[in-house]
């Protein structure tokens, strides 16, 4: 049976309507804040990229040596974003229909388990990028469930979690990739968007009222679409496990 995704994303709106005060508030600690601080704080690749002609090594070196650099603040970006998400799919789909108190102490429990599920499932997509991106399409298409089944039936161990995210998305990648897709280039063009005009507005970018300007507008943006992609996410697996 088709997927009705326009119904999910009406769900999706309901709740943010009903419970925007909380999910807002959840959204500001672990996302907005984060993000923040990796936009003011990160710092620069030590290596030098040549313009001309391309290396493929210097890219390489320069690439490693920001992950090595900024390695602190993107852990911390990403731990606090995998709990925000958590906590949010906590709050909607635990079936003990939790306080966000009680949202954070599952989350803390079973966080041991949740970053290990996101790992290997970054590995997996990983190297489905790397084979002809397609299979990496296919693994964000088929494990966007992983999450909201560990959440919403936390009987479940990652395997069983797994197997039953791909029994709730088959015959239904191509649609639930069109929405993410949707949902994160919309995002990454607006944020690009307010960067340029920013950027345009102060002679190249380099006014540190600016580049605060940048980094708000940025973080925002990443705020709305963590927002909108978990809890379009919940609505979808409601409806997917509402038919079995």
């Amino acid at each position: 049976m088709r997927l009705n995704v326009a119904a999910a994303c009406h769900d999706a709106v309901q709740i943010w309507k009903r419970d925007r005060d909380v999910i807002a508030a959840v959204g500001g600690v672990f996302f907005f804040l984060p993000n923040l601080a990796l936009a003011l704080f990160m710092r620069e690749s030590s290596v030098t990229v040549p313009v001309e002609p391309k290396d493929d090594q210097a890219l390489m070196a320069s690439m490693q040596s920001f992950l090595v650099d900024n390695a602190p603040l993107l852990a911390f970006q990403m731990v606090a974003e995998l709990v925000g998400v958590a906590v949010l799919l906590a709050l909607l789909l635990d079936p003990a229909r939790p306080t966000v108190g009680d949202a954070l102490r599952i989350v803390a429990r079973r966080l041991p388990v949740l970053i290990a599920a996101t790992m290997l499932l970054n590995i997996a997509l990983v190297c489905g990028v790397a084979l002809f991106i397609v299979p990496g399409l296919y693994v964000i298409g088929r494990a966007a469930m992983v999450m909201p089944v560990l959440l919403a039936e936390p009987e479940r161990r990652f395997g069983d979690a797994v197997g039953r995210a791909l029994d709730l998305t088959r015959g239904r990648v191509l649609q639930l990739l069109s929405l993410w897709a949707l949902i994160h280039l919309g995002a990454y063009f607006i944020q690009s968007a307010l960067q340029s005009i920013a950027r345009a507005a102060s002679a190249g970018g380099t006014n540190p009222f600016t580049a605060g300007i940048i980094a708000i507008a940025i973080s925002a943006m990443s705020m709305a679409a963590a927002i909108a992609y978990t809890l379009v996410r919940a609505t979808i697996y409601r409806r997917l496990a509402s038919k079995g």
